[in-house]
């Protein structure tokens, strides 16, 4: 019985994992850091294929989580699109609690105080992100129509520079793509799919692109685990310093919309609501 609750636990963070593909501005690695299956994905991702008994145990542990992520993506990504539609500060702001409620477990994970070799360590990972902010969005979006085999190495060299930021915590892969105009096209042939429309034409759209994702994860994972396995403190602290830019690179999200005093007091109120509940969860 503990098992199959062990499942859903991880199903529903797979789900919220699966947020991370649809919001610009919210990374994938944050929440998994958040979450507390950061490590354990990097893991599973640099091993799943090293013998049966390692593509066992891992695969086990990850087709949860992915079922969760498909299914958030499939069945979240409308309801989300109908929140960043009609209400996006509100819904980004929810966001940003989410992140700020995690953070102090962040550093009481790590285990060791700073100093200064750290605090350079999570600026160099603040000052990364905030320098992804400087780039201005591509306005030209990227059209799927007569697609021809350069467009589909293309796709896939997208999902693995996608999968990348998804993985390095802080760094959003939603917001990656519209900087190269690929997010509103990948979106809408998902919520196409979704729809059972055009499903042979969408699919040749979204397998590339997934294998792009897939081979992406596994060369970005194992650069990750080298670094948490020689410098896991280091490491940590650069993570760190990554989750609290993705705040500024999700209020920066927030400034793109259009203002509104009453959205923005209630996205205010919602955020310090969400970050106190999250830092309750968290802090045992």
């Amino acid at each position: 019985m503990k098992k199959m609750q062990d499942k859903l636990v991880l199903f529903f963070k797979g789900m919220v994992l699966g947020v991370a593909f649809i919001i610009p501005g919210v990374s994938g690695g944050t929440l998994a850091v958040l979450l507390g299956i950061y490590e354990d994905l990097i893991e599973a991702m640099c091993n799943f294929y090293k013998g049966f008994s390692n593509f066992k145990k891992y695969v086990l542990y990850l087709i949860p989580i992915m079922l969760g992520v498909v299914f958030s993506i499939g069945v979240c990504a409308r309801l989300i699109e109908f929140g960043l539609s009609k209400a996006p500060i509100i819904t980004m702001l929810v966001f940003v609690g989410l992140i700020i409620g995690g953070i102090p477990k962040l550093f009481k994970d790590v285990g060791k105080k700073p100093g200064i070799k750290e605090i350079s360590g999570m600026l160099v990972g603040i000052v990364i992100v905030l320098l992804m902010l400087i780039v201005d969005k591509g306005t030209k979006s990227v059209s799927f129509s007569d697609m021809n085999m350069l467009g589909y190495v293309l796709l896939v060299l997208v999902g693995m520079l996608a999968s990348a930021t998804m993985v390095i915590p802080g760094i959003s892969g939603s917001f990656t793509l519209m900087l190269i105009g690929y997010y509103e096209p990948i979106l809408n042939t998902v919520n196409s799919l979704t729809s059972f429309n055009n499903v042979g034409s969408n699919l040749l759209i979204i397998l590339p692109f997934l294998l792009g994702v897939v081979v992406g994860i596994v060369g970005i994972a194992k650069i990750i685990e080298f670094c948490l396995r020689k410098y896991h403190v280091m490491t940590y602290y650069v993570i760190i310093g990554f989750v609290i830019s993705s705040v500024f690179s999700v209020f920066y999200q927030v400034t793109q919309y259009s203002f509104n005093v009453a959205h923005l007091v209630i996205g205010l109120v919602l955020m310090c609501i969400d970050s106190i509940f999250v830092y309750k969860v968290f802090k045992d």
